[in-house]
């Protein structure tokens, strides 16, 4: 039984006793008092009709006479008057039957007055006695109607105070609510805290809650942060900060792969010439410090777009990756503007010059041919005789324009050219923790992958569209056998208060079939939209729902910012996934990740998996499930 219920239970039973007890005892008293009342009645009638005898003498006719006038105007019961002996001489009795109450309360509280008793005297001596016992009807008439009142009043009395303990318990209980509110949380891997009340005992008992959320967020935060610090030492270059060679082509190549709006963008690189003269004239301080210049340089553009990635290829070379870019002059441009600004007047007269190169890609492209576009552009801007932007010819596209490209996906939607894709997500036993579900899009008779048709889509703001058809084919797929689907929801879709009610509304007209949906949401897209993800998170919990991030790990020292979402699961990057078993600087991040993960109840599963060696590593490390092309079901 809930506390509230407990609590008015009590009070229920002392208003009940208290009332009760106070009828009871009213009851009694007021029956008490009109029997003696009553009693008195009798007595002073009887000595008064019995000297009022006494000086009328034996007439038997006149006797008769003052009795019947004395009983027919005084409410009597009866009149006695008896012999010496006890004998009746003379006798009065009423024959109302009406008792002035209802008969059950007349039988469950009776009145019993004594009989007024007084002697008759013919001078000195006795005649007989005169008994008189008045009629009840008038008293029980009075009780009932008193206790009619009583009752009236201690009822709404019991009214009133039900009122005054609804609205204190709700007080009372308020702060335990919140209580029981965080502690939920606190199950769901939500670490909030809450006001602490007044009330001592709720004020303990929140002070304690607070406390051990804060312990867990700060334990999060802490292991976060050092698995971050670990991350930087193993991916990030020692000098400028910016991404290794090798770390940066694993993240371009699994970003060229993604089924989302950022497989497609601008590759750009820059160069700082004649780096190595420099390094030979004025020293490796000199180099260094231009190399940080330039590195800041670079890395400043991620402050407005931090979805772009950056890195260093080698001692001379800075690589710029701009997803879902289109306009790779107007990338290479800014990135000359800015390396502009850095001051040279530490080096003299060395020619310092910082020729570019871009390139466009799309998905699917194969990053060594993208490279050799970018190097090819890259070599052309170093012969330059002025520092422009070299920008390397791109193949003719099927599509060549956003108008064409809004009639064929115009007609997609119009045609309902949807189907989707299936990727299973297994863990170390074989069993398929859900299957991935990436929507695919008829466009001139070829089914396109996500990645293809997505940057457009974006470019149109038409994203929540294509979301919408994903979940209806994934709900028209769930029959029921118990099968998991999973669905990618864009930052666009999940941004979109339209999106997120109709996303809502059908869930829960379908609540059997939305227990076996998963949403996976980039994690670049949650941290451009908390509160809507938190939102959509809250809204979604209750249907059994499940939520997570993908593409994820870049961001990891930030996870703390979303302890208190909810969420799910976990998926690791492809980037952080590649040659996992060779790669003993990943291995203990991936492992500490998966230690963070089972720590606030997150499922940790890796994609971009291709080998049956990578997901044995990856089941090694702790995490709980793999996807990609080398897992099969």
């Amino acid at each position: 039984m809930s506390l509230s219920k407990q609590l008015w239970l009590t009070i229920v039973i002392l208003l009940a006793l208290a009332f009760g007890g106070s009828f009871v005892v009213s009851g009694y008293t007021a029956k008490r008092y009109l029997e003696a009342q009553l009693y008195l009645k009798n007595l002073d009638n009887a000595a008064s009709l019995a000297l009022t005898l006494s000086h009328m003498g034996n007439d038997p006719v006149t006797l008769e006479l003052l009795l019947a006038a004395q009983f027919d105007t005084g409410h009597y019961r009866l009149i006695r008057l008896q012999g010496p002996r006890g004998e009746t001489l003379m006798e009065r009795v009423s024959d109302v039957r009406d008792p002035g109450a209802p008969r059950w309360f007349v039988a469950l509280v009776p009145i019993h007055a004594a009989l007024g008793r007084a002697s008759v005297s013919d001078g000195w001596k006795q005649s007989g006695t005169l008994v008189v016992e008045s009629h009840t009807r008038y008293a029980y008439a009075a009780l009932w109607s008193g206790m009619l009142q009583i009752l009236g009043w201690l009822l709404a009395a019991a009214a009133l105070s039900g009122v005054f303990g609804a609205w204190l318990i709700r007080r009372i209980t308020r702060p335990l609510g919140e209580v029981v509110m965080q502690a939920e949380a606190i199950g769901a891997r939500r670490f909030i805290r809450i006001a602490e009340p007044r009330t001592l005992e709720f004020r303990r008992v929140a002070h304690a809650m607070n406390s051990l959320s804060a312990r867990v967020k700060a334990m999060l935060e802490e292991e976060s942060g050092r698995l971050e610090t670990l991350r930087r030492e193993i991916q990030h270059d020692p000098l400028t900060g910016l991404f290794a060679r090798e770390p940066f082509l694993s993240h371009a190549a699994s970003l060229i792969q993604r089924d989302d709006a950022g497989a497609a963008g601008v590759l750009v690189i820059a160069r700082v010439t004649p780096l190595a003269r420099i390094n030979t004239q004025l020293g490796r301080a000199s180099a260094d410090q231009l190399l940080l210049a330039t590195a800041k340089a670079v890395n400043a553009l991620l402050t407005e777009h931090p979805d772009w990635l950056c890195g260093r290829l080698n001692g001379a070379d800075f690589v710029l990756m701009a997803p879902e870019a289109d306009a790779a002059l107007a990338v290479a441009q800014r990135l000359h503007a800015d390396l502009a600004e850095i001051d040279l007047s530490p080096y003299g007269d060395l020619d310092i010059r910082f020729p570019i190169g871009a390139a466009t890609y799309a998905h699917g492209d194969a990053l060594a041919e993208l490279l050799a576009q970018v190097d090819g552009a890259l070599a052309r801007a170093e012969q330059a005789e002025t520092e422009v932007p070299c920008i390397a010819t791109a193949s003719q596209p099927q599509v060549p324009d956003l108008a064409a490209w809004r009639v064929l996906l115009e007609q997609a939607f119009t045609a309902r050219a949807f189907k989707l894709a299936r990727f299973p997500v297994l863990d170390a036993a074989g069993k398929t923790l859900h299957v991935e579900c990436p929507v695919r899009m008829r466009i001139e008779e070829v089914w396109e992958p996500a990645g293809v048709v997505m940057p457009w889509l974006a470019r149109l703001g038409w994203l929540p569209r294509l979301d919408a058809a994903a979940l209806d084919l994934a709900l028209d797929g769930l029959h029921g056998a118990g099968e998991a689907l999973c669905i990618n929801l864009s930052a666009e879709s999940i941004a979109d208060p339209g999106f997120r009610a109709a996303l809502l509304e059908r869930l829960m007209r379908e609540p059997e079939r939305a227990r076996h949906l998963w949403i996976d949401i980039p994690e670049a897209g949650a941290f451009r939209q908390p509160a809507a993800l938190r939102e959509l998170c809250s809204a979604l919990a209750p249907l059994g729902c499940k939520i997570g991030l993908e593409h994820a790990g870049r961001n990891f020292a930030r996870i703390g910012e979303l302890h208190d979402l909810g969420l799910s699961y976990f998926k690791v990057g492809a980037a952080l996934v590649r040659d996992i078993e060779r790669n003993p600087g990943n291995q203990a991040f991936l492992r500490g990740l998966a230690m963070v993960c089972h720590a606030i109840g997150l499922i940790a599963i890796a994609e971009g998996v291709e080998s049956a060696a990578e997901a044995r590593a990856l089941f090694a490390l702790g995490l709980d499930g793999v996807t990609g092309p080398g897992v099969g079901p």
